[in-house]
C-alpha cells in the first residue's frame, strides 16, 4: 500500500513538473505574430525581449529585416543570411553609438563605419572578427 502511495505521489509530481516546464517553455519561446515566418515575410517576436520583423527562410532570418532588442534599446536594421547578421546593415547602440557597414556571420567583417551619439566617427575602414583591423 505504502509503494502505492509511493508510486501515485511522484507520477503525480512528474505531471505537475511537466506542465510547470511546458508552461515555461510556451510563455519564453519567440511566437510569430503576423505573417509566414517560415518561408516568407513576417514577425517574430519573444515578448519584452526582441521583436523580429523582415523575411524569413526555412524558419530562420533571412534576407532583409530589422531586429530590435527591447530590453536593451538596440537594433539592427539589413542584411540576414540563416538566422545571421550577414551582408550590409546598421546597428544602432543603447548608448547613441552607430556601426553602419558589413557584417559576416553576427560579426563586423569588411569596410564599416563607427559613430558616437552626435555623429563624430570613431572609425572607418576595414574590419575583421568584429574588430577595426586598425588601431582607432
Amino acid at each position: 500500500m505504502k509503494s502505492a502511495r509511493l508510486s501515485l505521489w511522484s507520477l503525480f509530481a512528474g505531471a505537475i513538473a511537466l506542465a510547470a516546464l511546458s508552461y515555461v517553455f510556451w510563455n519564453s519561446s519567440p511566437r510569430c505574430t503576423a505573417g509566414d515566418c517560415r518561408n516568407g515575410t513576417g514577425v517574430r517576436e519573444l515578448k519584452g525581449v526582441f521583436r523580429y520583423a523582415g523575411k524569413f527562410r526555412n524558419g530562420r532570418a533571412n534576407g532583409e529585416g530589422e531586429f530590435h532588442y527591447l530590453a536593451g534599446d538596440e537594433s539592427y536594421a539589413g542584411e540576414w543570411a540563416s538566422g545571421a547578421k550577414h551582408g550590409r546593415g546598421i546597428y544602432r547602440y543603447a548608448d547613441g553609438r552607430v556601426y553602419e557597414g558589413e557584417w559576416r556571420h553576427n560579426q563586423r567583417a569588411g569596410r564599416g563605419v563607427l559613430k558616437r551619439a552626435d555623429g563624430t566617427i570613431i572609425f572607418e575602414g576595414p574590419w575583421e572578427d568584429d574588430r577595426p583591423l586598425q588601431s582607432p
